[in-house]
């Protein structure tokens, strides 16, 4: 009854453009891919790894047992100790004439309030064609798609050309380094000689029930961390002082909040842009598009400022400085003498960081206040070229899933454990693969996050064409 009712959600739910995918891929059932991806993504809901603390381990042996019923494949439980944990499988190839390719998530996600949700967050909940819960969108709904799609290419083990390297990691959303980093530190030798790596990053658009745009992470942004502290006389409450240390905080808090940091465009925010245009309904902002690469620093000047209405779109052509923390006081009667302001500010790979903190304080324009980068900054790895195996399987299967969509690459504000990959030089690829509006997409770490039943089928046949198409028989 229940497979039956999952398949009306399915047929009831998929945007237009799946349904004008055509048949299913040799090999795959639809059917079965949308039963899988909905009842691992269920499970893994229901194990409670909100960061901090993790807890992650529960979650590896929960797809270490499914993922050991396999033939063919090696399973590494890589146990770093208090609850935390990272999964490594490796399927191997049947046919191995070319090197392996990674597919990864992380397991751990993102604490919630749960008198927001209108339902249990750690409660999986099918309600009106959507499955609310934690990590249905970031991360556990992509690893859950990403194992079903492997299930299926199981089967085809015997014409594979690469092996598949599954990886799902512990820490991802912030912590102690136990990690990615920690699998590299210490199990590097369980990667081998991968080539490509395939993880969370991108988006699936929808406008309007229809697929606008893949877009395909290639690069994404540094995240730093950046406190400026006030300080001047303490007092009693009673004697207002003009060189209120809170006071001067505030007024330079508002000006870095109004300020905006320089444009700075690479190559992967220049394609974006561009094929952005042709899809763009807005003429104005089509136009805006177009023009932000000029080389007529008025007319990108104008187009900067008009593209700025956009969040999104402001946000990948510059720094983004983002306030996040105010503190200072301890008492209703007493003028401390200390207060402190934190951003989070995120730049483009190839941004100086120092100079953004330096234009930070300059933006501020209060003596008593400094600004300061906590940390050491971060060297940007390259960006991911477009003319890998991987990302032209992934380019062919969108464009198979959803005809008529621009497939484009695209630079994440967001941090993700793709960085290390290409850090140490393999081309990584971002792609949350689930079709969702934009209202959902922003869901993610807040209330409510969930995901339409029907994308979780999509996307796993879109990570099983990508997979079939980079490491199947050339």
């Amino acid at each position: 009854m229940r497979s039956t009712l999952v398949l009306l959600v399915l047929a009831l739910a998929l945007p237009a453009a799946a349904q004008d995918a055509g048949p299913a891929p040799a090999g795959f059932d639809r059917a079965r891919a949308q039963r899988d991806a909905l009842a691992l993504t269920e499970g893994l809901i229901r194990l409670d790894t909100r960061n901090p603390p993790g807890n992650e381990r529960v979650a590896v042996d929960f797809l270490a047992e499914r993922l050991r019923a396999l033939e063919g494949v090696e399973v590494h439980v890589l146990d770093v100790g208090d609850g935390r944990a990272n999964l490594l499988a490796r399927l191997k190839a049947g046919a191995p004439k070319r090197r392996p390719v990674i597919v990864m998530g992380h397991l751990d996600v993102v604490g919630t309030q749960d008198e927001r949700w209108s339902t249990p967050p750690l409660t999986p909940t099918v309600k009106d064609g959507f499955l609310y819960g934690r990590g249905a969108i970031d991360d556990k709904g992509p690893l859950a798609a990403t194992l079903a799609a492997l299930l299926q290419l199981h089967a085809a083990r015997a014409t594979l050309e690469r092996d598949v390297i599954y990886l799902a990691t512990a820490a991802e959303e912030g912590g102690p380094d136990v990690g990615i980093d920690r699998v590299l530190s210490d199990h590097r030798a369980l990667l081998g000689d991968a080539e490509l790596a395939l993880n969370e990053g991108g988006r699936v658009r929808l406008d309007g029930g229809r697929v606008k745009s893949v877009n395909i992470q290639t690069t994404e942004k540094l995240y730093h961390e950046v406190r400026a502290t006030a300080k001047g006389p303490s007092g009693h409450g009673s004697v207002p002082l003009p060189d209120n240390a809170l006071a001067a905080l505030a007024r330079a808090v508002a000006r870095v909040h109004a300020w905006r940091a320089p444009l700075h465009l690479i190559a992967t925010t220049r394609r974006y842009f561009e094929l952005l245009a042709g899809i763009e309904a807005d003429p104005a902002m089509a136009k805006a598009m177009r023009e932000i690469g000029s080389p007529d620093p008025k007319v990108q000047q104008a187009a900067l400022e008009w593209m700025a209405k956009v969040p999104q779109h402001d946000a990948v052509l510059r720094a983004g400085c983002a306030l996040t923390k105010l503190e200072g006081g301890f008492r209703v009667n007493v003028i401390p003498s200390e207060g402190t302001a934190t951003w989070n500010v995120r730049t483009v790979p190839g941004e100086d960081v120092a100079a953004i903190v330096s234009a930070m304080q300059e933006a501020g324009g209060e003596p008593a206040v400094r600004f300061e980068l906590v940390g050491e900054a971060e060297v940007p790895p390259p960006e991911s070229p477009v003319t890998t195996a991987l990302y032209r399987a992934l380019e062919a299967a969108a464009k198979a899933m959803a005809p008529g969509a621009t497939v484009l690459p695209f630079m994440s504000t967001g941090a993700t454990d793709g960085a290390a990959l290409r850090a140490i030089g393999i081309p990584t690829y971002g792609i949350l693969p689930f079709p969702l509006e934009l209202a959902d997409e922003l869901r993610m770490h807040g209330d409510d996050e969930r995901v339409p039943v029907a994308a979780l089928g999509w996307g796993t046949e879109l990570i099983y064409r990508t997979l079939q198409g980079v490491c199947g028989p050339e």
